[in-house]
């Protein structure tokens, strides 16, 4: 369903936003405003990127937990209506969440050959037998992960379970709050991760999970930009955004604008 297209704001390349307004990957109690949140967020992105925003269909119930992942029976429909919505797209996507767990499909369709740029407060690097909650936003990008190269970005809260993967002798690279222009890619094209709990809560209150001494918006706006020339992105996603106040969601405009400029822009 096409809920939006505004005239463009920026100069982008094409691209299509898919909204995914799904809550079953979040088990705290704000995860009641991600559906709102999502269309939100999605509808101000059509607007300022001029792109079209087609909302992928997904349930409003819940299933029981199977192998210590809660709503396991409701997120793999999920995942299947995405994978449905993603078949016959060429230009790239900007999936606009709803729970972290949406960048799960996009991500994997890339295959291994893309980098990983995972800016969020968590690592998300769990495993049904390591997850405190059993909420699969916290294990998503373990399991997007596969052999490709993952640089998280931002991370101040990461369980016990998850460090033996994170900086020094793990699969995952750790960058705290350095500039992403020191980080030489292994691999030139990248996917591009946005959770929103990255940010201070001081900065921008409408996340699912915030935690203290993030970035600012100016400072993730930069770094976002400084994708370009090193990097190709060919793919991203924003996720976790519980409000629908306009004052608010206004803040994110320059992250957006950002986001636009490098998606899809084929850098030598």
């Amino acid at each position: 369903m096409c809920v939006c297209a505004g005239p463009a704001h920026t100069h982008t390349p094409a691209m299509r936003i898919h909204a995914v307004p799904q809550f079953q990957g979040a088990l705290v109690e704000s995860r009641a405003g991600l559906p709102s949140g999502c269309r939100a967020l999605a509808g101000l992105a059509g607007l300022v990127l001029g792109a079209e925003v087609t909302e992928v269909q997904v349930g409003t119930g819940t299933s029981p937990t199977v192998g210590g992942i809660a709503n396991h029976e409701v997120l793999l429909a999920h995942q299947d209506a995405q994978r449905a919505a993603l078949s016959d797209v060429d230009e790239p996507v900007l999936t606009i969440g709803g729970d972290c767990s949406v960048d799960l499909v996009p991500v994997q369709r890339l295959g291994d050959d893309v980098t990983v740029l995972w800016f969020d407060a968590h690592a998300d690097l769990n495993t049904p037998e390591s997850s405190p909650s059993g909420a699969f936003h916290g294990m998503v990008l373990r399991s997007a992960m596969g052999e490709r190269e993952v640089v998280l970005v931002g991370a101040r809260s990461i369980d016990h379970g998850e460090r033996a993967l994170v900086g020094d002798g793990g699969r995952v690279r750790l960058v705290e709050r350095a500039d992403l222009a020191t980080v030489a890619p292994g691999n030139r094209e990248v996917y591009l991760h946005i959770d929103l709990d990255v940010l201070s809560p001081d900065e921008f209150s409408g996340m699912t999970y915030p935690e203290p001494d993030g970035l600012t918006v100016d400072e993730l706006t930069r770094q976002v930009r400084r994708l370009s020339p090193e990097w190709t992105v060919v793919g991203a996603a924003i996720t976790e955004c519980v409000t629908t106040d306009e004052t608010e969601l206004a803040k994110l405009v320059p992250l957006l604008e950002a986001v636009g400029e490098v998606l899809g822009t084929k850098n030598g």
